[in-house]
């Protein structure tokens, strides 16, 4: 029924003066095949967009040796996963990512008892860009065996394991361990190394005394374009479809059955050679019209203010399609807010953009400190989401910064600028040019997450 209203709205768009009957009078039949083609194109088109952005991601990390195929790729310094893959690095945390194929067996992820009090968390997501579980995070502690299931699992749980279902045939797992600088950097690598990730079988026959595979299979999750360009999109959602979907899904998934009629399905992807010239052009003017509603949905999915904007509905857009595509576009694997989230700021408390040029503090009042049940830490990055080199060698700020000065009553003031100052404690270096911020915060509380605490202002003082 839902494409019914959105083909009527398209229909009273076309005649804007005349009624929905009448405009249905005057089209051709060659007409309204495109217009229904253009209806459910839109909604296609934003349902499966997670797909695209999350098909180059797998294929792109596979290749780069930056995501393991369901054992994790662990980083165990702080730089080494943002040099080769990862953008909006942080240096709080010692990572590890994975792609689990679930498509014949489930994987089998270990968690630790940590002889030491210290952050972590394991991430696992499906790929429509959803949060499905936490491990620990602001929660605290969770240890044990976690059985990671996809959608045509149907088997036995093993004794001891927590069950955690996919809905998408590969799932999304990522682990960080915290890190207290550079002199903590052996007491963090120790902890992760309790961190595991290996198929059921696997684990069955050798327990966690496994070796990795020497080479990871990637060439299977690169896309290989063949549709005309105009229909491109469609193609990439029907190639994730194949790699993600259950095969049953062609039978008992809604969005997927309202896909067919544009030829899409789990079993062949996009067969756009047997469209007729209408669907195809409305399929074409559909993608574009998408691509707008993303871009729009994205502008005004956060609240700004002192400029610092807050996406609030990462990691579980649901059934909002535009949403959804909107993150997974600009922000793919997002973790829900009060987990980690990430305000960013390009601009001074004057609405300038940030520049080396000029030097800024960033002051917080007396009990005004970001209320987080971890901790805060804000880090600097250039035009392409990438840490800026500095002789300091320092890339983030925050609450467990080593030797970080509060003032006489009680505030803190951060220091943003290029040029060192006489006392580094609070110091941020910044470059000679553009550069912006973003500020992490680990559990984040009610005051943030209802919006009665925002971050202040960054001012320039110069």
């Amino acid at each position: 029924m839902k494409y019914r209203y959105v083909l009527v709205a398209a229909l009273m768009a076309v005649a804007p003066m005349a009624s929905a009957e009448n405009a249905l009078d005057k089209m051709s039949v060659e007409q309204i095949e495109e217009e229904k083609a253009y209806a459910a194109g839109v909604q296609v088109a934003l349902w499966g967009r997670p797909f695209v952005d999350n098909v180059h991601t797998l294929a792109a990390g596979l290749k780069a040796n930056a995501v393991g195929l369901n054992y994790f790729r662990k980083f165990s310094d702080l730089k080494t996963a943002a040099d080769k893959f990862v953008n909006t690095p942080n240096n709080v945390s010692i990572d590890a990512y994975a792609a689990a194929d679930l498509t014949s067996e489930p994987v089998v992820l270990s968690v630790p008892v940590l002889n030491e009090k210290r952050w972590y968390i394991v991430q696992i997501g499906d790929y429509f860009d959803q949060v499905t579980y936490n491990v620990g995070g602001s929660r605290g502690p969770e240890p044990g065996l976690f059985l990671i299931t996809g959608p045509d699992y149907h088997g036995m749980v093993p004794a001891g394991m927590k069950q955690i279902k996919v809905r998408t045939k590969l799932a999304v797992v990522a682990n960080r361990v915290f890190v207290n600088g550079d002199a903590d950097l052996p007491n963090a690598r120790a902890a992760q190394t309790g961190f595991n990730l290996l198929p059921l079988s696997v684990f069955q026959k050798n327990g966690l005394n496994f070796k990795l595979p020497e080479k990871t299979d990637y060439e299977r999750f690169v896309f290989t374009p063949m549709a005309p360009e105009a229909l491109r999109l469609y193609e990439q959602i029907g190639f994730g479809m194949r790699t993600f979907l259950s095969a049953s899904d062609d039978f008992s998934d809604p969005d997927v059955g309202a896909a067919q009629q544009i030829g899409l399905s789990v079993a062949k992807g996009f067969d756009w050679q047997s469209l007729d010239e209408p669907t195809k052009r409305g399929l074409a003017r559909a993608a574009k019209a998408a691509e707008a509603i993303i871009a729009d949905t994205y502008a005004n999915a956060a609240e700004t203010v002192d400029g610092w904007r807050y996406t609030m509905g990462g990691g579980r857009a649901g059934f909002n399609y535009a949403v959804r595509a909107a993150f997974a576009a600009n922000l793919t694997g997002a973790n829900v807010p009060e987990e980690i989230l990430y305000p960013n700021n390009r601009v001074d408390d004057m609405g300038a953009p940030l520049t080396g040029e000029h030097k800024y503090v960033l002051h917080f009042d007396k009990d005004k400190l970001p209320p987080v049940s971890v901790f805060w830490n804000m880090s600097m990055y250039d035009d392409k989401e990438f840490f800026i080199e500095n002789d300091f060698k320092r890339y983030s700020i925050g609450s467990t910064t080593e030797g970080l000065k509060f003032d006489p009553d009680g505030s803190v003031t951060i220091r943003v600028q290029n040029e060192r100052p006489a006392d580094t404690s609070n110091w941020l270096p910044a470059p000679k040019g553009p550069f912006n911020l973003t500020m992490r915060l680990y559990g984040a509380q009610t005051p943030i997450l209802d919006g009665s605490y925002r971050l202040p202002g960054v001012k320039r003082v110069d």
